[in-house]
């Protein structure tokens, strides 16, 4: 597994308007500090770098003190807008037209297609000379945002806005191999979620990517089963992480027989979900089954202490905030 922290760097100074030089300020210098911590305990092997001034000053501490050298990679650099600088009403008309458009672009600029294609492909080499490694790369915030959204279509205009103030800001991808395997991002100044209250999007099956868990709604006798954990009092799908080499359906037949004990059984697709934190931490994606049950077998000795049946979702239910929505969308398919 490849694990890569992007880091949007820290505030830049806009009154200098060459996009190559352009340097942090004052308050954005103060601020790599919080990328410097961030990152010193997370086994850094390599450093590399968008060519431009902010975004190597950004990522530059942490390299100098952990002795390594930042790298630049000169397709990593953000997206041109034009070669004059565009107005704030011009700038905002722009930016909403380029995400609505991916092939739009001003007369000497680039679109966000060309912007993605030559970001993915630096990653896509970077991904197989540090294969198993863990690395960072200083970037920026349009052209970060189209690598996300390469991996997962939900990351679109409204997401880029929520960021883009936010300087510096992470997001950490996991890779197995090319595949991206799991995804987070994180404001390094809210370093734990605020509120708790999360915002939970569906897609149809295989719309995301990224994903790391599996929930799997089980059908037995006309009725839905859920499970209960031994250290919990509440009702639960099955479903879990996604393991190391795991397919998504390969985890949801383990985590079915896992924790319900399901000796016959089918299962199929439903549908792809997202899980966001509303104050923008972080989030993750996951791929929800649909499972019919024709037998059950002896509880296996792991987490999980009782299976019970239900009509709809248990009135004592973990995640809350999460299950109702799922279960809105797959009692449709039954």
């Amino acid at each position: 597994m490849t694990t890569v922290y992007f880091i949007r760097h820290a505030e830049t100074d806009y009154n200098f308007h060459n996009d190559a030089t352009r340097p942090l300020t004052e308050k954005g210098r103060r601020d790599v500090r919080l990328v410097t911590e961030y990152l010193r305990d997370k086994n850094i092997s390599a450093v590399l770098s968008s060519p431009y001034v902010r975004a190597v000053d950004t990522v530059c501490d942490f390299a100098q003190g952990a002795g390594l050298a930042v790298e630049t990679i000169y397709d990593f650099r953000e997206r041109k807008p034009d070669d004059v600088w565009l107005a704030d009403g011009e700038w905002k008309d722009f930016v909403r037209r380029q995400w609505a458009d991916f092939t739009y672009s001003r007369d000497t600029g680039e679109c966000l297609r060309d912007v993605q294609a030559r970001n993915i492909a630096a990653l896509e080499t970077v991904l197989a000379r540090f294969g198993g490694q863990n690395i960072a790369i200083g970037t920026h915030g349009t052209a970060l945002s189209t690598i996300l959204n390469h991996y997962d279509k939900t990351f679109g205009y409204e997401a880029n806005r929520a960021m883009i103030g936010i300087m510096p800001w992470v997001a950490c991808v996991q890779f197995d191999g090319l595949h991206c395997a799991g995804m987070q991002t994180l404001d390094l100044f809210k370093p734990a979620p605020g509120d708790g209250s999360l915002r939970v999007e569906t897609a149809d099956f295989g719309a995301l990517a990224g994903y790391r868990f599996v929930v799997i709604f089980a059908r037995h006798q006309g009725k839905w089963l859920y499970c209960r954990a031994k250290t919990r009092e509440t009702y639960e799908t099955a479903g879990g992480h996604i393991e190391h080499g795991e397919t998504p359906l390969d985890a949801a037949r383990r985590e079915l027989f896992e924790e319900t004990g399901a000796a016959n059984f089918t299962i199929i697709p439903a549908f792809d979900y997202a899980v966001r934190s509303a104050d923008g931490y972080g989030y993750s994606n996951g791929q929800v089954f649909l499972a019919h049950i024709n037998s059950l077998g002896d509880l296996p000795p792991f987490e999980m202490a009782e299976i019970r049946l239900f009509e709809a979702i248990p009135d004592a239910m973990r995640f809350p905030q999460i299950l109702p929505v799922l279960f809105e969308r797959i009692s449709r398919m039954v």
